[in-house]
């Protein structure tokens, strides 16, 4: 689960990137990349080779939740790399 300052960043980071690639996010869009960057840190802290596009089948995503899935690992990698 994310800490309070790392959900402040998600939600400026996630604001950003679909800003900047024009996706337009509904509720569900939002609850889905928060569950898969809290997929990302658990699984991540254990096994850093499994990849985010297996956990996101995992998860039941699906081919329109690419956008979804390439948000998450670039604001999963700009918290945990600054």
């Amino acid at each position: 689960m994310m800490n309070e300052e790392h959900e402040e960043l998600f939600g400026q980071y996630i604001a950003e990137f679909a800003s900047e690639y024009d996706i337009q996010l509904d509720d569900d869009g939002i609850m889905k990349a928060i569950e898969l960057f809290d997929e990302c840190s658990h699984r991540w802290r254990s096994n850093l080779s499994t990849s985010i596009y297996d956990m996101a089948k995992d998860l039941d995503f699906n081919e329109m939740d690419e956008d979804i899935v390439e948000m998450v690992s670039v604001v999963w990698k700009r918290i945990y790399t600054n």
